[in-house]
């Protein structure tokens, strides 16, 4: 079947340039908590703390061909970022779970790839709040 143009094929996250918002939306977690301060601080340093060691845990259980390890770790990885408000990583963490899921080892090494830029993007923007 033929593709359409590249210009209508549905971009993938880790292709796309990524602005603020897209790295941390933190108006939701500043809504929530009463703007920036020391909860919203420890909620983001618990989120990061997480965030590396499940992208550690991740890309262990990929090297050893553990595709439902894999799935596991990104799950819960994507929606902490997710409620982190890091809708990029959460992109990224979600990718590798449904290629994981689907068995489909080449596009989860290729997306895990790109979690390292993605999360040092969130560190930045975290540490300027």
């Amino acid at each position: 079947m033929p593709q359409p143009p590249s210009s209508q094929r549905e971009a993938h996250p880790a292709d796309l340039p990524p602005s603020d918002r897209d790295i941390l939306d933190v108006e939701p977690m500043l809504r929530n908590f009463g703007g920036p301060g020391p909860t919203v601080t420890m909620l983001y340093a618990l989120f990061l703390e997480n965030a590396d060691a499940l992208s550690r845990s991740l890309k262990e259980r990929l090297a050893a061909g553990d595709l439902d390890g894999v799935r596991l770790a990104a799950h819960s990885a994507a929606g902490a970022a997710r409620s982190a408000g890091a809708g990029r990583l959460a992109d990224l963490f979600g990718s590798v779970e449904e290629a994981a899921l689907r068995g489909d080892a080449t596009i989860a090494r290729r997306d895990a790839a790109a979690l390292d830029r993605a999360l040092a993007d969130v560190k930045i923007l975290i540490a300027r709040i």
